[in-house]
């Protein structure tokens, strides 16, 4: 069975290398026209940053389910009560007692794409709404570090737009709409993108080992310092794939 992978490591930092409450608000502003109105149960809601912008920003009666008991600390602070421990594949939530089942850049860390649609659609009734952001096909698309990124290790998804519609249609959803969105836009410098490399901030870094880091991710963090104006800030517009599916 695909195992989940658990943030406890990050969760004291996650807001503050993650793009911090400007994150949440920009992801809730993509998914809220989506989203029908009623419950709403963000499936990995980590930190709680964009079910608390849902809530205080958009309306929404958004709660939320993560596997890591450290995140959830954290989103516990935005959303008291209404958050709770819970594995994407096994939801501590009752069939049909929710509008809308959304998951924010969290299928791949879950990676078994199959229980996590089908337990989503387990828990919207009928008539509610299944709503995906996941990685775009071409993640470094008008990105001035895209062809620099795209050797880093652990760059390959399992939460390809292909790979999300078939689980979605396995688990007896219909889709309403599919495309590729803008959900983030921020200012990041060479020597900042190289720094979060060196520290191992994303968790497709995590577990490379340290051949595979001397010869392929040392090489890529040298590219970005050797560019011209290493520490000027470059606009970065990052797309993401918005999957919305019916019940």
């Amino acid at each position: 069975m695909a195992e989940s992978l658990p943030f406890d490591r990050v969760a004291d930092t996650y807001d503050e290398t993650r793009g911090g409450e400007r994150r949440g608000r920009e992801f809730a502003a993509v998914l809220a026209p989506h989203l029908l109105p009623g419950r709403t149960l963000e499936i990995g809601v980590g930190t709680g940053l964009v079910a608390d912008a849902l809530n205080r920003r958009h309306g929404a009666s958004a709660v939320g389910v993560d596997l890591s008991p450290a995140m959830l600390g954290h989103a516990h602070a935005r959303l008291g009560a209404r958050v709770t421990v819970g594995d994407a594949r096994r939801l501590p939530v009752r069939t049909g007692s929710v509008d809308n089942a959304v998951f924010v850049g969290a299928l791949h860390v879950i990676v078994d794409l199959a229980a996590a649609l089908a337990e989503a659609a387990r828990v919207v009734r009928p008539g509610g709404r299944v709503v995906s952001l996941t990685a775009a096909t071409e993640r470094g698309k008008g990105d001035e570090f895209g062809d620099l990124l795209a050797g880093l290790p652990g760059r390959d998804r399992v939460d390809t737009p292909a790979a999300v519609l078939a689980a979605a249609t396995a688990a007896g959803l219909h889709t309403l709409q599919s495309g590729e969105v803008t959900a983030r836009s921020f200012a990041e410098s060479p020597n900042q993108l190289a720094e979060i490399i060196e520290n191992r901030v994303w968790s497709n870094l995590w577990n490379v080992d340290g051949a595979v880091w001397a010869t392929t991710v040392e090489p890529i963090v040298q590219g970005l310092r050797d560019l011209p104006d290493p520490d000027d800030p470059r606009d970065r517009r990052l797309p993401f794939q918005l999957s919305v599916f019916g019940r």
